[in-house]
C-alpha cells in the first residue's frame, strides 16, 4: 500500500494533468444551467408580453368601431407578428387581420393573412381553422378547386362537420350532387356525434333527396 505522501504526490500529478479541463467542464456546465434558466425566463417574459398585446387586440376589436378601431387593431397586429412572430399569439393576430380585411371587403388581403398564418403556425387546431376560413373566402370568389384542396386533410378532428359541410357546398357548385350528399351526410353524422344539431345540413340533404339526387 502506498504511503500518504505517495498518494498526495500522485494526486498532485493527476491534478496537474487534468485539473484545468475538469474545472473548465464545471464552469461550462454551470454556465449551461444558468443560460437555460435565463432562456426559460426570456421565453416566459415573451409569452406574457405577447399575451398582454393579444388581450388588448381582442378588446379593441370587440369594443372599438370604425376607422379608429382598425388603426389600433392594425398597430397591435403588426407588433404581434413582428416582435412575437414565433408565438401562437402571432397566429391569432393574423386570423384577426384576415377577419378585419373581410369586413372591409378586402378579400385578397384576407387571403394573404390566412396564407401566412397557414405557413407559419405549428398548432394543428389553428391550421384547421385557417384552412376552413381561407376555403370559405376562395369559395366566395369561385376558386373551387383550391378551396377543395384546402379541405383535403386526413383528419379534421372537431372541425369535421364544418369541413364536410363546406365540402358539400363546393361540390354542389361543381354539379357533383352525389359526392355533395356524401359530404353533407358526414357533416350531419359528425354534428350528431358531438351532440349538436345541424338543421341547415339537414335541409340541404332533404333538398337533394327531393330532387332525386339522394
Amino acid at each position: 500500500m502506498r504511503s500518504e505522501e505517495e498518494q498526495i504526490e500522485s494526486f498532485k500529478e493527476w491534478w496537474n494533468k487534468n485539473g484545468k479541463s475538469l474545472m473548465a467542464g464545471v464552469v461550462i456546465a454551470a454556465a449551461g444551467v444558468g443560460g437555460w434558466k435565463g432562456w426559460e425566463s426570456y421565453q416566459a417574459n415573451q409569452a406574457e408580453s405577447a399575451s398582454t398585446l393579444y388581450s388588448q387586440l381582442t378588446q379593441v376589436v370587440a369594443n372599438g368601431t370604425g376607422e379608429e378601431r382598425d388603426l389600433q387593431a392594425t398597430a397591435l397586429i403588426e407588433q404581434l407578428t413582428s416582435d412575437f412572430d414565433k408565438t401562437v399569439y402571432a397566429d391569432y393576430a393574423r386570423l384577426f387581420a384576415a377577419r378585419l380585411a373581410v369586413e372591409r371587403d378586402e378579400f385578397e388581403q384576407a387571403q394573404s393573412h390566412l396564407r401566412t398564418a397557414l405557413e407559419s403556425t405549428s398548432v394543428e387546431a389553428i391550421e384547421l381553422v385557417t384552412r376552413l376560413r381561407l376555403a370559405r373566402i376562395l369559395n366566395s370568389q369561385d376558386q373551387i378547386s383550391e378551396a377543395l384542396a384546402l379541405l383535403d386533410v386526413p383528419d379534421a378532428g372537431g372541425f369535421t362537420a364544418d369541413f364536410e359541410s363546406l365540402r358539400g357546398d363546393l361540390l354542389m357548385s361543381q354539379g357533383e350532387a352525389l359526392q355533395a350528399r356524401q359530404a353533407y351526410q358526414k357533416a350531419l353524422d359528425a354534428s350528431r356525434a358531438a351532440g349538436e344539431s345541424a338543421p341547415l345540413v339537414e335541409i340541404k340533404l332533404d333538398s337533394l333527396a327531393s330532387r332525386g339526387d339522394a
